[in-house]
């Protein structure tokens, strides 16, 4: 089975639920709490096109709806992609994607501000390298890039149960987004650091080189 197919069939098998997307039995407050930390970290988004990728059950479709002028929220799971729909069917701004990373087409210079959350870690380096070009591509000039992942401090994977996540260092995605993208800010979430003393969920803050 490929990388692709076994992150798909292990995704597919999730529940759309907050519980699925963290794993941990207090999600709904670590969702709460981690969500007003991210939106803390993002740019002013009012009026912008934006691209949520592997946005889940949409946890963030609401606000960059309520503040762009169009959201494209793509996620491989059908199940999530559902749940979003439904649950944000008043929002008449918001494209509805169902498709993998990497098998994602958008028009260059088509966005300002993308958004991945907890996504490199499922693809290959040379994917993460491919992704991270596409995605320079598709920001329009100046355009900016929030990602955020899981990470160790050396390189481990964790491929047991049908599941399937690389744990890069933080310094491999520095590396990664020089000299496509400016860095502005790095940090670890905050959120995790006070509730489980986990310094290794990290974000970076870029802009379009």
């Amino acid at each position: 089975m490929s990388r692709n197919d076994q992150v798909l069939s292990y995704w597919k098998e999730q529940d759309a639920t907050v519980q699925s997307m963290y794993k941990k039995p207090n999600a709904a407050y670590l969702d709460e709490y981690e969500k007003a930390e991210l939106l803390s970290y993002f740019p002013d988004l009012t009026g912008k096109t934006i691209l949520d990728l592997g946005a889940g059950i949409g946890r963030f479709t609401r606000h960059f709806s309520s503040l762009g002028k169009h959201l494209i929220t793509v996620d491989l799971a059908p199940q999530f992609i559902e749940r979003n729909r439904n649950d944000h069917a008043d929002c008449k701004n918001v494209t509805f994607i169902c498709s993998d990373a990497m098998s994602l087409q958008m028009k260059d210079n088509s966005l300002d501000f993308a958004f991945l959350n907890w996504l490199l870690m499922y693809l290959e380096d040379d994917e993460v390298e491919v992704l991270l070009s596409r995605i320079h591509r598709w920001l329009k000039p100046h355009g900016e890039l929030f990602f955020r992942e899981s990470c160790d401090v050396s390189r481990s994977k964790n491929s047991r149960n049908g599941y399937f996540a690389h744990y890069r260092s933080l310094w491999e995605y520095d590396d990664f987004v020089k000299g496509k993208f400016i860095l502005l800010k790095e940090g670890h979430m905050k959120t995790y650091v006070d509730c489980f003393a986990d310094p290794l969920q990290c974000y970076w803050h870029c802009r379009k080189n």
